[in-house]
Formats: C-alpha cells, structure tokens, sequence
C-alpha cells in the first residue's frame, strides 16, 4: 500500500474544498485535494444557461436520490450533486444570496461563538469581487466574481412591478440593508461564464501549492488514539494509496458526503454503524442528522408571448441564434441563467425577516429540467425557514453505495402553511398588472385549485427540493453538534468538517455564498490555530 506525507488534506473540491486548499496553499503548506469525480472542462459548465444540461449528466453529478418522502407522497427527489471539480458550484443555478444577518445571529446564540453576522461578513467580503464595487457589504478584489446578469427580461421586469403593486419594495440588493422587497438576482459569472471556486482558487495564485487529485475515492480517514492521521482512497484503477497529513485531515464533501466518509470510518452513531456492518471508532450521534433544504413549491404558467426559455429549447433556429450570439457576444439568454428575479415576502407578518422566496423563472420544465412543448414560465415559491428535519446515513461499509437520505418536508403544521401562504402569493402576482398580461392560463396546478387542502395536495403531488441541503455535520456545544465552533469534530483531533454540512440551521437564501464564506473562514481558523501552535512550542 503506497503511503505519503503532506502538510494537509483536503477531501473534496466543492465550494468549499477549493477555499481551503487555495487560502491554506497560498499560506506555503503543502495541500493534496482529493476529489471523486473529474476536471471542469464540460463546456455546459462555463456557459451559464447550460447548467440544465447537467442537471442528470452522471459523468459530472452524482445524481442522487432521496428515500420515499413520507409527506409528499412517498416520491424520490431527485439529488444532483457535483462530481467534478468546483463540486455543486459547477453544476448549479449560480445564484448569489447569502442569506439574512439574523441568520448568523442565530448561530451565535446558540452557541456557535464568533458566527453572528459581524463575525462572518468580513468573509463575505474576502471572498468577494463585487462587480458593482466595494461598500459596507461588499469586497473587490476577491477570488469570486458576482456579477449583474447581462441583460433583463420582460416578464422578470412585469414580475417585479407586480410585486411592488403588491406592496414590496424594490430591493437592488438582496445582500445589503435588507433581504425583504424585489428585484433581480446576482450570480457568480465573470464575463458572463459561470465563476465556480475551482476557477477562482484552484486556477490561480492561491492553487499553486495544491496537488489535485480526480478521480479517486476516499475509503476512510485514518484514526490513531483519537487523531486523524490521514486518509485511504482509492485510485480511478482501484489501488489503494494512503496519505498521511502531519496537521490535519479536512473533511469538505458536503451535506451529502462528509456525514457518508465520517460513519464510513467509524465516527457516529454506534447503533447505525453496527447495523451496517461497520466498526465503530468513536460515538457522535449527531452524524447525519439535522438534514435542511428549502421547498419549493412551482406555479406553471402557458405565456402569452413567446419569450420565455422554451421557446428557444423548442425551436432550433431560435436556440443556435441565441447560442450564437452567446459565443460572439457574451450576451442573450445563454448568457444568464434563467432565473431571473425574487421577491422576499413574510407568510408570518413579520417583514423584517422574510420566510419565503419567490422566483421567477423563465421556463416551465418538468422534474428532469426538459422544457414543456409550449412557450412558458415558471413562479415558484421556496419556503427558506424550514421547520421539518430529516437525515442522511450510509447505508453500508462501502463508499461506492450512495447514502441514504430523507428530508421529511412538509412534516410541521408551520412548513405547511407557508408553503399553502407562498403559493397564494404567487397566484397574486401572476394576477396583477403587468404580469397579468403575460399569463395566458395557469396549467399547473390550474386555477380551479383554490382551497387548502387542494393546494397542500399540489405541494405533496408536485413539490420539490430547492437543492440547498445543510446541516448534517451541525456546528454547535450541544450533545448532537459533530464540530465545534472552529469546526473541528468534538472527540478528535486533527479533523475539521468544513462545508454546507456544518450550518445548524439554514440560511434564508441559496446556500452557496455562505458555503464559500464558511471554506473562507474555516481556513483562517485552520492558519490561526496553526501559527498558535508555533507559538506554544517556541515559546514567542
């Protein structure tokens, strides 16, 4: 069995895993980054429109399943998941909102010293190149482009006039003053191609101590008296190699994934992994549990004018003219991503802290992404301050079976009724002018759905994932917490978990900003605790 030194260890090249390899690399340590699937040189990765492209595409997404949802029918949802280098970041809607202060406020007052807001916001902006440019909330100058989308849309513009007839306010900026109000999104693009973390911190100054490794697959973190000493994985032709990391072993899978590689070496619940044929090393119950998403719930619009994404999906002229006018100019459809606009409402009356967002997206598809034969679009409802909890395990000692996981929405009377609330919101901005005037009929679940119960049954028929999992690997001081607040694993030594996984609760917005901030902040801890470890042995 070959084995090998190094200063660390990073499992996964997510959005996370690339921030610590590059702050930790930029540093002068030795880092090998190990990641399972490929390099990022899918031309539908960089285009940003081409992220439905790979949305099934198994040979850059691991394509997850969940397990039967008891509330929603006992359907399986559909899990994409990068499997490439820039993780979900590379495959995902790019969408950039971090989420409300209070968010992180929260985390601090449950424990998680130095999380609140203030505590976390310098990382935000760390990590940052505002295209509009710096201010109290903003960096430049950061690896991680966050551009305006290049062009607006006409029934994104009607979208939100609607909402502010609705009584919304405009809101420029859903990561400045205030999250409540409406307006278009920001996304991480630079030039109008998709800007992942592998591109900004594995393909540039801060990668260039980094030894990338794809296509292998981490077996088990090594543990020796309680430290990890370093990982087994195996190689794309099945050799077993083992490398030994003289500081530590960071585990960046995901909400997914690092629970998965933490019970596949022995860390967890006992009961679990003696019922799956492996030997616990050390007791943390918390392992897999605290699963968060946001649920969304979609409205299916036929449009009256045929502007939408479909029609260029459903007519090849169309589509190669757009794509054309992609690759020329950097601009058109294929230059954003679809998803145009958000307006933040609260379905509990209180504003300041919104509970729902609602999405305009440009297209009408079914589960699988594949748009509807007909020109469409689509407003959708996404409950970001959920209730319901659910879980994710291995289900067996080998790392090559995928985990099972379960979210269990719709499981709280709360989560219920605002997902009934965001639904009736939704309804009334199709019916208020101007976006009135595009709305030819509503064809799913169709009008004549109006009580309660009959919305509450589209929501189990039909709902879905946002795709923002969390919260597997809680950070925290309670007895289910699995890292400390610097985001090492209570019990152990020499291991930190350092990805989505770690949030105790979900932020009120797409998770990616504040994964990335979270790879930027635990990396500073890792560089802080090791310059205090220099200073302890010599004394200065």
């Amino acid at each position: 069995m070959a084995q090998e030194q190094t200063d660390f260890v990073v499992v996964g090249a997510g959005s996370a895993g690339c921030v610590v390899a590059g702050r930790l690399s930029d540093a002068g340590y030795k880092v090998v980054l190990l990641e399972a699937g490929g390099k990022d040189t899918s031309p539908w990765i960089h285009i940003p429109m081409g992220y439905a492209k790979l949305y099934a595409n198994p040979a850059v997404n691991w394509c997850y399943e969940s397990q039967p949802e008891p509330h929603l029918n006992n359907r399986r949802l559909h899990q994409p998941r990068g499997k490439v280098l820039g993780g979900t970041g590379s495959i995902n809607g790019m969408i950039y909102v971090r989420g409300q202060p209070r968010d992180f406020d929260l985390w601090e007052a449950g424990g998680c010293e130095g999380w609140s807001f203030d505590g976390v916001l310098p990382y935000f902006k760390k990590s940052e190149h505002q295209e509009r440019g710096a201010d109290k909330f903003h960096g430049v100058n950061g690896p991680v482009w966050v551009s305006d989308l290049p062009s607006t849309h006409p029934i994104a513009d009607a979208f939100n006039q609607a909402s502010v007839n609705l009584g919304a306010p405009e809101n420029p900026d859903f990561n400045g003053e205030t999250q409540r109000g409406t307006g278009y999104v920001q996304v991480t693009t630079k030039e109008a191609r998709r800007w992942s973390t592998a591109a900004a911190y594995l393909r540039s100054n801060l990668g260039r101590n980094i030894d990338v490794r794809t296509h292998v697959t981490v077996k088990r973190i090594v543990l020796e008296n309680q430290t990890a000493t370093g990982v087994e994985y195996l190689d794309k032709q099945g050799k077993t190699h083992t490398i030994n990391a003289s500081r530590e072993v960071i585990v960046c899978g995901g909400t997914f994934n690092s629970p998965q590689l933490l019970e596949l070496s022995g860390i967890g619940d006992t009961a679990h992994l003696e019922s799956v044929g492996i030997t616990p090393k050390h007791h943390l119950p918390g392992v897999g549990n605290n699963l968060q998403d946001h649920f969304g719930i979609g409205l299916e619009y036929k449009s009256t004018q045929p502007l939408t994404v479909n029609d260029l999906a459903n007519s090849p002229l169309k589509g190669a003219l757009a794509m054309a006018q992609y690759l020329l100019f950097r601009t058109g459809p294929m230059a954003s991503n679809g998803n145009y606009s958000n307006t933040f409402i609260s379905t509990t009356g209180d504003d300041e802290h919104p509970d729902m967002m609602i999405t305009f997206m440009a297209w009408c598809t079914g589960e699988d992404l594949q748009p509807r034969k007909f020109s469409g679009f689509t407003i959708l409802p996404e409950h970001i301050r959920p209730e319901s909890r659910g879980f994710v395990h291995t289900q067996s000692a080998s790392p090559n079976d995928p985990p099972a996981i379960q979210f269990n929405f719709l499981s709280t009377q709360y989560d219920r009724d605002a997902a009934i609330a965001g639904l009736r919101h939704a309804r009334k901005i199709a019916a208020t002018e101007p976006m009135k005037q595009f709305v030819a009929e509503e064809i799913n679940p169709g009008i004549q759905y109006e009580s309660d119960e009959e919305l509450l049954a589209h929501c189990r028929e039909s709902g879905l994932s946002l795709l923002h999992p969390v919260g597997t690997c809680k950070m925290g001081v309670d007895e289910m917490a699995v890292v400390d607040p610097r985001l090492r694993v209570h019990g152990l030594k020499c291991l930190r978990v350092i990805d989505a996984s770690i949030m105790p609760t979900i932020v009120s917005g797409n998770t990616n900003a504040a994964t990335i901030m979270i790879g930027e902040k635990g990396a500073a801890m890792i560089l802080e605790d090791a310059l205090e470890t220099v200073h302890q042995a010599t004394g200065r």
